[in-house]
């Protein structure tokens, strides 16, 4: 009972720090506001997941940072997450992704899994939408993030079904009409 009243307690706690609401609609799905992160001044960090889903075991979920910068260029961020998922690849067979710019703005759409004894538990594909915004008058940079996940016996039909479902993802992530605001 004092776990849950804890956890009853934490959701109260999350705050929409960014200003873009408390849900998001996306793939006809409504997305709860219900993690948020503001660890130093520069930086911002929220999460929604879909009714009844966990951070430990989601389907989808929507995230939105924003890095506050006047000297970083969005191609710096793009570069390190090529990086990280360079890296990752020498340990994950799943892990591969594709970089897409268009007017200064990129797309990295990448794969990545967990598994154990040589069996998948996880596959995960993400959309990763970065570009240069200003707000209240600060140069920074936006990352709008869409994360895909099937577990276990749904990972076969998840990965058959994914080359015509990105495109959609991709689109539907780039209009999304996001605008952060700080108070």
């Amino acid at each position: 009972m004092a776990l849950t009243c804890a956890m009853a307690f934490a959701q109260d706690k999350v705050v929409d720090y960014l200003h873009v609401g408390k849900t998001l609609k996306f793939q006809n799905k409504k997305f709860d506001l219900k993690w948020c992160q503001h660890p130093i001044e520069a930086f911002y960090l929220q999460e929604w997941l879909p009714k009844g889903e966990t951070f430990d075991n989601y389907e989808q979920m929507l995230s939105v940072s924003l890095s506050f910068s006047e000297t970083l260029s969005v191609k710096y961020f793009v570069d390190a997450k090529v990086h990280e998922l360079e890296e990752r690849k020498k340990s994950d067979k799943c892990c591969n992704f594709l970089v897409f710019e268009n007017d200064g703005e990129y797309i990295i759409d990448f794969m990545v899994s967990d598994g154990a004894d040589g069996m998948l538990n996880v596959v995960e594909a993400d959309i990763h939408h970065y570009k240069s915004v200003v707000v209240e008058g600060k140069k920074a940079i936006q990352l709008n993030f869409y994360s895909r996940r099937a577990y276990g016996d749904g990972i076969i039909p998840f990965l058959e079904s994914l080359k015509e479902k990105k495109v959609d993802w991709i689109n539907e992530l780039t209009q999304m009409k996001i605008v952060c605001k700080i108070k």
